[in-house]
């Protein structure tokens, strides 16, 4: 007999950072400028030419930094970069274990997917207080539900405009990043995510 299938989400269970905020921030020498962080593994899928199309149309675009915690090569992009005047205000490091050290120095998480299953890098930024900008595809919408507006796909226009909004308003971020993360808290969380593993796992062995 087949049975049912059963959904459980991903979790996100964070080490203590080693730097501060201040630390990393002062690594970049970007001092009170507005950081924006994008992680991925830069497969196509991950639209990097629209992550960077959307800073490149920011009215505040000489306020922001963008940082990429690239899990791959980020040399396809180079071209872009030049082509749209954003050598000095893209930061590039390849993956590293320490993400909660860049999750905390970061001040929203842009992320321009065409597709997504879940969307762990989105759930790790939402889970550091973080609001997020991302287009409405794949699961996206199930880690941020609410929490924070999303936009349709390729909507570049939007996702700058949103970001313009939270550079312009300090409260506003917060309260997003807020928001994102008591979402994420509520249903996301190592404390909630894991027992229902356990009790997979118990289920299985005992059927057997």
């Amino acid at each position: 007999m087949k049975r049912p299938i059963e959904v459980i989400p991903n979790f996100f269970a964070p080490n203590k950072p080693k730097r501060t905020r201040e630390e990393i921030r002062r690594d970049f020498g970007i001092d009170d400028k507005f950081l924006v962080l994008h992680m991925s593994n830069l497969r196509p899928v991950k639209r990097i030419d629209l992550l960077l199309r959307t800073i490149a149309l920011s009215k505040n675009r000489a306020r922001l930094r963008l940082f990429i915690l690239a899990g791959g090569p980020f040399d396809p992009y180079e071209p872009l970069l030049d082509e749209l005047g954003l050598r000095d205000s893209v930061i590039v490091r390849r993956n590293t274990a320490a993400v909660e050290e860049y999750l905390q120095a970061a001040d929203a998480g842009l992320y321009t997917s065409e597709y997504e299953s879940f969307g762990l890098s989105i759930l790790e930024t939402a889970f550091y207080g973080k609001p997020v900008i991302a287009f409405r595809v794949g699961g996206i919408a199930e880690v941020i539900g609410e929490s924070s507006p999303l936009y349709p796909f390729g909507d570049v226009a939007a996702a700058a405009a949103a970001l313009d909004a939270l550079v312009e308003s300090p409260n506003l971020a917060r309260r997003l990043g807020e928001q994102s993360r008591a979402r994420v808290l509520e249903r996301f969380s190592a404390d909630r995510i894991v027992p229902r593993y356990e009790a997979l796992y118990r289920r299985i062995v005992a059927s057997r």
